[in-house]
């Protein structure tokens, strides 16, 4: 390779670079505009006058709005998965797992948000779908101590999925009363995890359901 390729190679990387850190920051806007002001609200414009960055610029990244709805979640289940693999203690995992959704709640919340605005384009939501599943591969394989994901670790990672999303809810609710402590909320339901990564030991002779 000569100076002038390996020069032209070097301008192209930094190209790219800047290129993945400017859509990250686009989406890092977005969510913090739609957390502040609802999905609905938020528009090309808004996120391009907070962003500094022109619409045109935008449009290079993304095709429309729905496309930084799809990647905000997508983004979201993302991290989740990398979060799960952190740790080689497999119920610290899970635990840290549970915490950075109870404990950044609006963000966690604003993907419920998010899927209900896109609740009539099918494409989307199953791309957001496949986005979760993944997530939930992940923690099944985290829960089974193995790369397994057929029978009942992924069961264990759907019931643990819903108790979290269920917790998230009440976080929220206006019926929480005014004595609610999120820390002992959050403690209360990490203490599920040492039952289920038990759980994950034993062998059922009879599997009626089969996960893919």
């Amino acid at each position: 390779m000569n100076l002038s390729e390996a020069v032209r190679l070097e301008r192209d990387k930094r190209k790219r670079q800047a290129f993945i850190r400017r859509e990250q920051d686009i989406l890092s806007v977005c969510e913090s505009l739609m957390a502040e002001k609802g999905v609905r609200q938020v528009s090309v414009d808004m996120i391009a006058a907070r962003t500094g960055i022109g619409k045109g610029t935008i449009y290079k990244h993304f095709d429309s709005k729905r496309d930084m709805l799809i990647a905000i979640a997508a983004r979201y289940f993302a991290m989740l998965i990398e979060l799960l693999g952190r740790s080689n203690d497999p119920a610290r995992a899970v635990s840290d797992w549970i915490e950075a959704q109870l404990y950044a709640s609006r963000r966690s919340l604003l993907i419920h948000e998010l899927v209900a605005t896109l609740e009539d384009d099918s494409e989307a939501l199953n791309k957001i779908q496949d986005a979760r599943h993944q997530m939930r591969k992940r923690l099944a394989q985290v829960l089974s101590g193995s790369s397994s994901t057929r029978g009942r670790p992924f069961e264990r990672a759907m019931w643990l999925d819903a108790i979290v999303q269920g917790a998230l809810v009440e976080m929220e609710s206006a019926l929480t009363s005014e004595s609610f402590d999120q820390d002992e909320w959050v403690e209360s339901i990490t203490r599920i995890v040492p039952i289920l990564m038990s759980q994950s030991k034993l062998k059922s002779k009879k599997q009626d359901l089969t996960y893919l």
